[in-house]
C-alpha cells in the first residue's frame, strides 16, 4: 500500500522544472516570454487579464490540449489563425525543449528537441501535470463524464498505451452509434456489421476497465490520508468505482442488450458508462457536504492525482493553482500552501487577485518565489524573494 505520508520525497530541483516559456498569440497574448522560478510562481491581477491563460499554456504544454476548451479554435487570439507554445523543460539529466504549433484547419504539431512527435500519446506523461480550479467542484459533482475525465486524465500521463486504447474504443463506440442510427433510418439490421464493431470493442474496453479498477483501488489510501490531513478527520470520505463490466463482459452486455441499443439507436452498455462514486459519511457527496467540505473533498481528489502520477511516473508533476482563494478562505489557503511547500510538491505555479495577500502568505510560509504581474497580456516580473536565483530579464 503506498502511503503518501510516509512516503520519500523526490527533490524538487532535479526532477522537473518548467523553465521557461514563450506564448505567440496564445488566448489574450500577442506574444510574451517568462522565465520561472524553481519553487513557487506566483501570477497576480485582476480577473480577465490572463493569470489563467498562462496556466492554461503550462497545462497544454504537458498534455497537448486545454483543460478549460475542447477546441483549439478558443485558444487562437482573436483575428490571428495560429498560436504557438515553446518551452525549455528541465528534467534531472537533460533539457529538453518543446514547442507546439496549432493552425486553424490543421494538425497541432509537437516537436521536442527538434523531433516531431507523431502520437499524442508519445507526448502525454512527458511532463506529468496537475491543475486545480474554480470550476472542478462544479464539474465533479455535475455529470460522470466529468468524473472519467479526472480518472482518464490520471492514467493516460502515466500509460501510453491506455490513452490508444481510450481513442481506440471512443472512434469505435462513435462508428457503433452512427451505425445503430442508421440501422433505424433505413429500417433495416446488418447484424454482421454490427457484431464486426462490437468485436473490436472487447478488447480495449476490457483493458480500460482494468486499469481504472487499479488505480481508483491506489486511489483511496491516498485519499483518506490527504483527506483527513486537510479536514482534521472530521468525515469518513469515500470513493468507489463503479462499471458495467465489473459485473459481466462487454460482449455478454451487447448481446443482451442489442434490441434496447436498436430501439434507442445507441451503445446503452460499456466503459463510457463507467463513474467515479463519492461519499461521506456513507452519504452521496453532492447531499450530504457542505461548500466547505465540497472543496476539501475536491482538493484532497486533485493531490491524490498528484501522488499517484508522481508514484508512476517517479517525478513530481507541475502543479497548477487557479484562484484558489475562490474556494478557500485565507486561512486555508496558507495551510494548504505550508504543507504543498514544506512536503516538496515540486514546482507550483499560483494565480490571485491580490498581490499582497498571496505575497503575505509565502513570506510567513518563508519560501523562495517569483511574482508576476499580468495585465491585459502583458506579464512582467512585478517582485522575487529568494536565495538561489537571480531574477529573470
Amino acid at each position: 500500500m503506498f502511503c503518501y505520508l510516509c512516503s520519500t520525497t523526490i527533490s524538487i530541483y532535479h526532477n522537473l522544472t518548467l523553465d521557461s516559456i514563450k506564448l505567440t498569440q496564445f488566448r489574450n497574448y500577442a506574444f510574451t516570454s517568462l522565465h520561472f522560478h524553481h519553487h513557487v510562481n506566483a501570477l497576480t491581477g485582476m480577473n480577465g487579464m490572463g493569470k489563467t491563460n498562462v496556466l492554461d499554456a503550462i497545462y497544454y504544454l504537458c498534455l497537448g490540449k486545454s483543460y478549460f476548451t475542447s477546441s483549439d479554435k478558443n485558444i487562437i487570439k482573436q483575428e490571428t489563425d495560429f498560436f504557438r507554445i515553446e518551452a525549455s523543460i528541465d528534467l534531472k539529466e537533460r533539457t529538453e525543449k518543446v514547442v507546439i504549433k496549432s493552425k486553424a484547419g490543421s494538425r497541432k504539431e509537437i516537436e521536442i528537441a527538434g523531433k516531431k512527435v507523431e502520437r499524442i500519446s508519445d507526448h502525454v506523461g512527458r511532463f506529468p501535470c496537475v491543475i486545480i480550479a474554480p470550476d472542478d467542484v462544479q464539474m465533479m459533482l455535475d455529470g460522470s463524464e466529468e468524473r472519467r475525465n479526472f480518472l482518464n486524465n490520471t492514467i493516460v500521463q502515466t500509460e501510453k498505451d491506455y490513452l490508444e486504447d481510450l481513442l481506440l474504443y471512443n472512434a469505435l463506440l462513435k462508428r457503433r452509434n452512427m451505425v445503430l442510427k442508421s440501422f433505424s433510418d433505413q429500417k433495416r439490421v446488418d447484424d454482421l456489421l454490427l457484431e464486426s464493431i462490437s468485436s473490436a470493442m472487447y478488447a480495449p474496453g476490457q483493458r480500460i476497465h482494468e486499469r481504472r479498477k487499479l488505480y481508483t483501488e491506489q486511489m483511496m489510501p491516498v485519499f483518506a490520508d490527504i483527506y483527513r490531513e486537510i479536514s482534521n478527520d472530521r468525515e469518513k470520505c469515500n470513493i468507489r468505482y463503479e462499471s458495467q463490466l465489473s459485473m459481466d463482459s462487454l460482449h455478454n452486455l451487447f448481446a443482451k442488450n442489442k434490441d434496447k441499443d436498436l430501439i434507442l439507436s445507441r451503445t446503452t452498455q460499456g466503459i463510457h458508462k463507467d463513474d467515479l462514486i463519492f461519499t461521506m459519511n456513507d452519504e452521496p457527496l453532492r447531499n450530504y457536504a457542505s461548500q466547505g467540505q465540497l472543496k476539501s473533498f475536491v482538493l484532497a481528489l486533485k493531490l491524490t492525482q498528484y501522488h499517484l502520477l508522481q508514484l508512476h511516473t517517479g517525478m513530481p508533476p507541475i502543479l497548477l493553482l487557479d484562484d484558489i482563494f475562490d474556494k478557500l478562505d485565507p486561512y486555508r489557503v496558507h495551510q494548504l500552501l505550508a504543507m504543498l511547500i514544506q512536503k516538496d510538491y515540486g514546482q507550483l505555479f499560483i494565480t490571485d487577485t491580490q498581490p499582497d495577500r498571496i505575497i503575505k502568505i509565502l513570506q510567513e510560509i518563508g519560501t523562495d518565489y517569483y511574482n508576476f504581474h499580468v495585465d491585459n497580456g502583458s506579464v512582467q516580473l512585478f517582485s522575487s524573494e529568494n536565495t538561489h536565483d537571480h531574477a529573470p530579464q
